[in-house]
């Protein structure tokens, strides 16, 4: 079953890397684009979540076929209340205790968290306990809007997609240049030349995390342009999934630039 057609080139790489190595992330977040076209990624990856096939999702399967109606027990939906403006923290406080439930049928449970952008600080703190130490075969996916409008604790916890790219903030350009540039140094650069890119970041928490979201991104559009089963594409798919990792351990280790850095140039030696 293939991608949604408005899903561009640049995510289809990745998405696909992702979920046909049954690795799908325990927190996605999904910004940008329409609201159909969000839920519609969502679905997908929920419907790839629960699907048993090998080739997933195969779209014929139970538990397909229970995702596509939106009666699978083990995918669950949480949005707006009648009348609310605001996702509320009671709201995340019930999805936090659910989520510890078994699974009825499927491999993995799945939360779809609509207007995640529409939590206010205590509902996305709430979030963010169950986000830091998942129970295992939980996969949270949040829409929104923008992720300039989440906590950036919350975003440094999600593997993010972005359906369209809209307008950058000063760091965001920054970072954006780190990444491109630290990308084209994993393939041609010196030891050295990737260190001495990264030691700006030593220091700061904000932009490492803005450079692990951005890497992410620049890992996409380098995946469009590599060939789908070479030893490039498959050493980026490898990374965006690493960098994951890296996103969480970073609210405890400012260096965690410079360790990624190490740890990134002896994968690629070892490749």
């Amino acid at each position: 079953m293939s991608l949604p057609d408005f899903v561009n080139e640049n995510l289809k790489g990745a998405i696909e890397n992702i979920i046909s190595t049954n690795r799908i992330p325990h927190a996605i977040l999904i910004e940008g684009g329409n609201t159909t076209e969000a839920r519609m990624l969502a679905d997908y990856f929920a419907k790839s979540a629960v699907c048993r096939a090998y080739n997933k999702p195969c779209g014929i399967c139970s538990d397909c076929h229970l995702a596509d109606v939106g009666t699978h027990p083990d995918i669950s939906v949480i949005g707006l209340e009648d009348g609310k403006k605001n996702v509320s923290v009671s709201q995340i406080r019930q999805l936090r205790s659910n989520a510890f439930v078994k699974a009825h049928s499927a491999e993995h449970r799945v939360f779809i968290i609509e207007n995640a952008d529409k939590m206010n600080e205590q509902a996305q703190n709430a979030l963010l306990k169950v986000l830091e130490e998942p129970p295992k075969g939980v996969i949270f996916i949040l829409i929104a809007v923008s992720r300039t409008l989440l906590l950036k604790t919350v975003i440094s916890r999600c593997s993010v997609f972005s359906l369209s790219s809209g307008e950058t903030s000063p760091d965001e350009n920054k970072t954006e240049n780190v990444a491109k540039e630290y990308l084209r140094m994993l393939f041609d650069g010196s030891e050295y030349e990737m260190l001495k890119l990264l030691s700006k970041l030593e220091k700061d928490r904000n932009l490492s995390d803005e450079f692990f979201s951005q890497l992410q991104i620049q890992c996409v559009e380098m995946l469009k342009k590599s060939p789908k089963n070479g030893a490039r594409a498959k050493t980026l798919a490898k990374l965006y999934l690493d960098i994951g990792n890296y996103k969480e351990q970073l609210k405890t280790n400012v260096n965690l630039p410079l360790v990624f850095c190490t740890a990134t140039i002896k994968a690629n030696k070892e490749r």
